[in-house]
């Protein structure tokens, strides 16, 4: 069950958005001529979400038409484990809220083709390769949510994490969040504690860069989303390795900068227990572009593939070590 691992975890990425600066949203003045120098000011929870939930409303949907992903298991240099290089592939994907998505992705050398995909109502993941039985499962949001989905190998897979990579999600303000800086690594902290559907309880955080991100050197402002258990250990991550901001139209009457929108252009996600890494380069990105009832069914209706006989994984069974 390896391509199983690596077709489910495809399903998780990480973006933001933006129109003021961090700093302007927040209210803080640079202390000094340089702003990465100066003091870190603290900023509350209330202003995180609010940054985020403004951000999400200005990202629609995102596009990419070319996807490369690499992915590996191992500890690599760590030696634990001996790690092993899946073969990478190439493709696109789109995204628009709240709950669509859609990645297709071949293989080059290698006769391989992933197809992944979401809508309000389910999602699915599709796989082939030479010499294996082509396999296609799918399930409905409402039995994840409620527990009924086993995921191979006890990874911490949300469907819905793909959306929050993204920057599209819509945070509810009423969640017990709290909010922490780190001047030594200039970062604020978003944390609020949360369970997995099977009941298994959890903690969330999303980082920030406490300084605004530089457009001209492709920095994010959200640099991560992490997945603790309860006593801290790092179960998975998202790291936003580097992303590009353009304008979507319109100026801030208080700023009188333009909107602009910021979304990743590279990714690594990292599962640790599973030991598991991919990295995602996403190029030729589009954002809020205009999508006819066509194209979304096109892109995000549940497929029917030739020869492949979807099943539901509210039904289907696996064992602990998703191999």
């Amino acid at each position: 069950m390896r391509h199983l691992r690596f077709l489910l975890a495809a399903c998780l990425l990480t973006s933001n958005t933006g129109c003021k600066s961090l700093r302007e949203m927040f209210g803080i003045k640079p202390p000094s001529p340089n702003p990465q120098t100066g003091v870190v000011q603290k900023v509350s929870a209330e202003q995180l979400v609010g940054y985020l939930n403004i951000q999400a409303g200005r990202l629609h949907s995102v596009s990419y038409g070319e996807v490369t992903v690499s992915a590996k298991e191992g500890d690599g240099i760590r030696g634990a484990i001996k790690e092993m290089a899946y073969p990478n592939l190439r493709g696109n994907l789109s995204a628009s809220q709240p709950r669509n998505f859609r990645m297709v992705a071949k293989g080059g050398l290698v006769d391989v083709k992933v197809d992944l995909g979401s809508n309000p109502e389910q999602f699915w993941v599709y796989f082939t390769a030479p010499q294996t039985q082509p396999m296609y499962v799918f399930a409905s949001h409402t039995d994840f949510e409620s527990g009924k989905v086993k995921i191979p190998g006890n990874m911490p897979v949300d469907p819905d994490w793909i959306m929050q990579a993204l920057g599209m999600t819509t945070f509810p303000t009423s969640l017990p969040y709290t909010s922490t800086m780190d001047e030594r690594t200039r970062t604020y902290t978003l944390s609020w504690p949360t369970t997995t559907p099977n009941g298994v309880p959890i903690k969330k955080e999303i980082v920030f860069a406490a300084d605004d991100a530089e457009a001209s050197h492709n920095q994010a402002q959200v640099k991560k989303h992490l997945i603790r258990d309860m006593k801290g250990k790092v179960l998975a991550f998202a790291e936003i390795k580097s992303a590009k901001t353009v304008p979507t139209g319109g100026t801030d009457p208080q700023s009188g900068r333009p909107y602009v929108v910021q979304y990743p252009t590279e990714l690594l996600l990292r599962w640790e227990e599973q030991k598991f890494e991919m990295l995602m380069k996403l190029d030729a990105g589009r954002v809020n572009g205009q999508m006819t009832p066509q194209d979304n069914k096109r892109l995000f209706d549940l497929p029917n593939i030739p020869g492949a006989n979807p099943v539901n994984l509210a039904e289907a069974r696996f064992d602990n070590t998703g191999r």
